[in-house]
């Protein structure tokens, strides 16, 4: 018994096979299908998609690292930075972040949210539409500048729920009587996150600003920080933080409460981990090509020897075979 004999591809002479016009333009129109087709698959191989997955926060941190770049239109001799989290742990941040003396206008707070290019969701948008009509309004008044204050930098504190606040000096903390003429809390945000700073990721305060109608009026937000761990398809992790927020304003009259910004933040106890995958395994690729490649061909295949023979039926000389059988 010899090999060939189990041959489950039988080979047809040369001399038996014919080549028709119609089967090489049925060769090519397969071919540029097959083409479009299999650049799909490959395309449909290389998408990355997100797969989300949610974890008790498996870290024991006691300190978190929380960074800051905030510009403030009152004098930097009148601000105060302070911190007190849920276990009545204060902590006096003034000497820990950079203040730097400073100015801006109207035109810089309407150009802060241009400093990074970001996707707006609905939330984003309202928010916009909202600080475009402030700014109209307030153009109306003029665009003065007013001496302003940023502060920036990074510092540690407990990974606990607390508030961080910037006031001014004499009013709602110890120090000289702040002049009413200079408290102004028209501010931007160009830099709010929490653990290691990463420029590149914008969060949801990156880029924003308020504009304050009075010296006493205070601006709250409301964050809750969710850990977030970024995976990549080759199993490389970011440790990062995320963090969604709401605001609230309200202006009062002196000695009814403290003006100031102030940053109210809590953690979950969940740690959302965010995969990227590919849409199937590169096993799985091939074994689709393969079945495309053999399905199209043998179905293109059937279909010509189908389309020759209706067409071989009506030839003039077959049918007037017909004719004279009858």
């Amino acid at each position: 018994m010899q090999l060939k004999e189990f041959d489950a591809f039988p080979k047809v002479e040369a001399d038996f096979v014919r080549r028709t016009g119609s089967g090489g333009v049925l060769t090519l129109i397969v071919a540029a299908i097959l083409c479009i087709l299999v650049v799909g698959e490959i395309g449909e191989y290389m998408t990355l998609r997100n797969d989300y997955k949610f974890l008790v926060d498996p870290l024991i941190n006691h300190e978190l690292q929380i960074n800051v770049d905030i510009t403030i239109a009152t004098p930097c001799d009148a601000v105060t930075i302070d911190l007190r989290d849920i276990a009545d742990v204060q902590m006096r941040l003034s000497d820990k972040l950079h203040k730097i003396p400073t100015h801006f206008t109207l035109d810089s707070l309407a150009q802060s949210g241009n400093n990074r290019k970001k996707s707006l969701n609905v939330q984003r948008l309202i928010r916009a539409a909202k600080k475009a009509v402030a700014l109209q309004e307030a153009a109306k008044q003029g665009n003065t500048e007013r001496e302003a204050c940023r502060i920036y930098g990074s510092f540690e504190a407990n990974k606990l729920s607390g508030n961080l606040h910037i006031t001014t000096l004499g009013h709602g903390y110890y120090g000289h009587h702040t002049d009413h003429k200079v408290m102004n809390m028209t501010h931007k945000i160009d830099e709010f996150s929490f653990g290691e700073l990463y420029p590149t990721i914008v969060n949801p305060l990156d880029g924003s600003f308020e504009i304050s109608e009075a010296a006493f009026e205070a601006f709250q937000y409301f964050l809750v920080v969710v850990p977030t761990i970024y995976v990549d398809r080759s199993k490389n992790k970011l440790m990062t933080n995320q963090y969604s927020v709401s605001e609230y304003r309200k202006t009062f009259e002196e000695d009814m409460g403290v003006p100031g910004l102030f940053f109210k933040y809590d953690f979950e106890p969940m740690t959302l981990m965010i995969m990227e995958e590919s849409s199937m395994s590169f096993g799985h690729l091939l074994v689709r090509l393969a079945g495309l490649v053999g399905g199209y061909f043998v179905t293109a295949g059937m279909a010509h020897k189908v389309l020759s023979a209706i067409y071989s039926g009506f030839k003039p000389e077959q049918v007037s075979k017909r004719r004279q059988k009858v």
